[in-house]
């Protein structure tokens, strides 16, 4: 018996890339939430699929193997969500392999701008917040409220960090079109994450989902967290348009006011499906 969409969440994150909780932790959440199916996505690292799996077979979970993909489209960094319903390929495993090394190279680089901007940080400093894996942004966020750079995470982001600043580097990701056939050629489905999160005008955003189906794209995130019924409406007229299937997810990162909780999303339409019963 599949699960009710609202029991599903296909966008989580944990330690293994730049979540709060550690993956087994992530999965005890989510069925404390009432999810029965849900995918761990972290950016690009299947680092937290095994104990995540493990967890997962505790508790009666449909766990989807995935990971959050990293690509550029346009000058800007694009998100896909690549999942494995049958399980992470060996081709998969290579493939996170690469986008590992081009997150050392990226970690690197924002060292570099950051220390000719003035702000001399060290990539232990950086990794330590990491756990040890390779660090995102939010890792670099912390250093910089640590050391007094910066007052809150959201200050970090705004002067350093984010869309257009010195520590955005987007040259190591694949372009999209390229990341899509490198992803369908390991048996990925891939899915457009979370489109209405991207600093885009409506126009722009259309052809953003037009490319990306165009490219071979399958599936878009309808909805992820919180967000108005009328933009929930218009993707999925476009969705249906395109033919492209139909994902969700609460994207959760950290327990808080500030991130969605898992299963924690706005009202599903009926055409939602389990993607367990629609992949299966």
């Amino acid at each position: 018996m599949f699960p009710l969409s609202h029991q599903c969440d296909y966008h989580l994150h944990s330690t293994a890339s730049d979540g709060a909780l550690p993956p087994a932790a992530v999965m005890h959440l989510a069925a404390e939430q009432g999810i029965r199916e849900l995918a761990l996505t972290d950016h690009d690292t299947f680092a937290g699929l095994s104990e995540a799996r493990l967890a997962a077979q505790e508790l009666n979970l449909t766990l989807i193997e995935g990971m959050e993909f990293s690509c550029n489209w346009q000058g800007m960094t694009i998100h896909l969500v690549a999942l494995w319903p049958q399980g992470v390929t060996a081709s998969a495993q290579e493939l996170a392999a690469v986008q590992e090394q081009n997150r050392w190279q990226r970690a690197k680089r924002i060292l570099e701008k950051l220390a000719r901007a003035g702000i001399p940080l060290t990539l232990d400093e950086i990794v330590e917040k990491a756990g040890g894996r390779v660090p995102g942004r939010p890792h670099f966020a912390q250093v910089l409220v640590e050391q007094g750079h910066v007052k809150n995470h959201g200050q970090a982001f705004r002067k350093f960090l984010g869309a257009g600043k010195i520590g955005d580097v987007k040259s190591h990701w694949l372009e999209m079109d390229a990341a899509l056939e490198d992803l369908l050629a390991t048996e990925a489905f891939c899915i457009l994450a979370h489109p209405l999160r991207y600093k885009l005008t409506r126009s722009k955003r259309v052809r953003l989902i037009k490319a990306f189906a165009a490219a071979g794209g399958q599936a878009m995130e309808l909805v992820s967290g919180r967000q108005d019924v009328a933009q929930t409406a218009s993707l999925l007229k476009l969705a249906e348009e395109l033919g492209l299937k139909l994902s969700w997810g609460s994207d959760f990162h950290a327990p808080g006011p500030a991130c969605p909780a898992p299963g924690n999303f706005a009202a599903l339409p009926a055409a939602c499906r389990p993607l367990s019963q629609l992949l299966a």
